[in-house]
């Protein structure tokens, strides 16, 4: 049984009572294990041959920085490490000291890793904070991260749960001294059972003592000054990691959404793609059957006629339908050989216009237009704007009935210009106008006579203006016309 003045006392608190009154900070056991690493690389950086006294969790991860550092200790240097009786002691090096730890110094929670040198002295002291849970759970048993039964968070194989340490990290002589004295008597112990060897033993009884003047010793203060810039520019450099991944992790979010973009690209190339064979195989069904009928020798002349100009408007379509695929796969290909240069529509949009003079005279439709020649210059290639007023011409003298009029107009709106082409035509009825710059789509209401186009006329319109920044919107109204308003960006050169 043991005495109240032989029980335990905790590092933590011990330090806590001395005259230092050092600061603690918590960290997660991954940061404690960083603040070990970084202690032990400034000691290879800066070759300091020193006692090394540990106590740390179980698992080879915790012990692998320290067992390297025991591998470049010369005599009379060495590694102290001090472990509850039930450990595996076997010493990692030939120059490591393993002290099992009576029943009266478990230090239950405590962990710390202390430097001892003639010209230096350092310590890292760490003491888990239980969660509350856990620690409701635990009762009075008192047991801690070294007890199997109590889950240690900072095990290797637990790692990753919710439990934090209160750490302390300091050069002060007086705190290492404090340390020191405290872990003294589990050593002396081991000497007096003759459980390290005498070679050992002989060390640790002649090893310097932490002095409290030592912190006005030149060298000393050398190695206070390393040991801060040391953490300064480990601070630095887990700065510059943390940018790098922050970086990095903008890369894969911004990869990533280029990655949906391309997929939903894709997506929708092979929805283009099985609409373009369900169009083309459309009209050659008809005509396939149109002449089959036509080898009937029953067949009259008015009914062998009207399968002959199926015939004929099913190979338009075709070839309607063909040309327009052509011109939308001319659009996307020829986009980086285009450049949007600032152009006068003065000079694009009136010739283009007249082109369809003799063919709107014939069906006796009224074309007419005005273009102000102080409009600024908008950013669109000149093929690209003559091919924009062709399908807006195209579709206003078709849908519009013979007496009727097409007006073609421009004007500035802020930073844009805008032409509108205005017919009096059939219009469109309210279901259809959504849809209307959709691929094939085709509206209900084609004048008798006129031939059905491949509906990409409108599509190919909206995807020439995405590409050079502008815009198209329409309205209309069934029997009374429509009117698609084209916005261009003004070109700022």
């Amino acid at each position: 049984m043991q005495s109240d003045q032989e029980q335990e006392v905790s590092l933590h608190r011990l330090l806590q009572l001395s005259a230092a009154t050092p600061e603690y900070v918590q960290v997660k056991p991954k940061g404690f294990k960083a603040i070990l690493q970084s202690t032990v690389e400034f000691l290879e950086a800066y070759g300091i041959q020193a006692h090394l006294l540990v106590k740390l969790p179980a698992g080879a991860t915790w012990h692998e920085d320290v067992q390297r550092y025991g591998c470049s200790l010369v005599p009379p240097y060495r590694v102290w490490r001090f472990l509850r009786a039930d450990t595996d002691q076997r010493s990692s090096t030939s120059l490591d000291q393993s002290i099992s730890l009576g029943e009266g110094y478990l230090w239950r929670g405590d962990y710390f890793v202390v430097v001892q040198s003639e010209s230096f002295g350092a310590m890292v002291v760490a003491h888990q904070m239980q969660p509350l849970s856990a620690a409701a759970a635990l009762g009075d048993r008192g047991a801690g991260p070294d007890d199997d039964e109590a889950g240690s968070p900072i095990d290797e194989r637990t790692t990753a749960r919710s439990s934090y340490l209160s750490v302390c990290c300091s050069v002060n002589p007086s705190l290492v001294a404090t340390v020191i004295q405290a872990i003294g008597p589990p050593l002396e112990r081991a000497i007096d059972l003759g459980a390290i060897d005498t070679e050992a033993a002989a060390i640790a009884r002649q090893w310097p003592q932490p002095d409290p003047d030592q912190a006005l010793n030149p060298n000393y203060l050398t190695l206070v000054d390393r040991w801060l810039n040391w953490q300064l520019k480990r601070q630095e450099h887990l700065r510059q990691s943390a940018s790098t991944y922050r970086r990095q992790a903008l890369n894969m979010s911004s990869l990533s959404s280029q990655n949906e973009v391309l997929m939903h690209t894709l997506r929708l190339k092979d929805d283009f793609l099985n609409t373009v064979g369900q169009e083309l195989r459309t009209p050659l069904t008809t005509i396939k059957t149109a002449l089959t009928l036509l080898d009937s020798p029953h067949l009259k002349p008015p009914q062998r006629q009207r399968y002959r100009e199926m015939i004929s408007n099913e190979c338009d379509r075709q070839s309607s339908l063909i040309r327009g695929v052509l011109n939308l796969l001319q659009v996307e290909t020829s986009l980086d050989q285009t450049q949007p240069d600032p152009l006068n529509l003065v000079e694009t949009v009136p010739p283009v216009v007249s082109t369809y003079q003799p063919l709107a005279e014939e069906k006796g439709i009224m074309l007419a237009y005005t273009i102000p020649s102080q409009l600024p210059p908008v950013s669109c290639p000149d093929s690209w704007l003559r091919q924009i007023m062709i399908h807006l011409l195209n579709n206003s003298l078709k849908y519009t009935p013979s007496g009727g009029q097409v007006w073609v107009t421009a004007k500035r709106l802020d930073d844009y210009t805008e032409i509108e082409v205005r017919d009096t035509g059939t219009g469109i009825s309210p279901s259809d106008l959504p849809h209307i710059f959709e691929h094939f789509y085709r509206g209900r209401n084609l004048p008798p006579g006129a031939v059905e186009g491949a509906g990409l006329g409108l599509s190919i319109v909206q995807q020439l203006l995405m590409y050079c920044g502008g815009n198209v919107v329409a309205r209309s109204q069934p029997d009374r016309g429509t009117t698609v308003a084209v916005q261009l960006p003004i070109h700022h050169g």
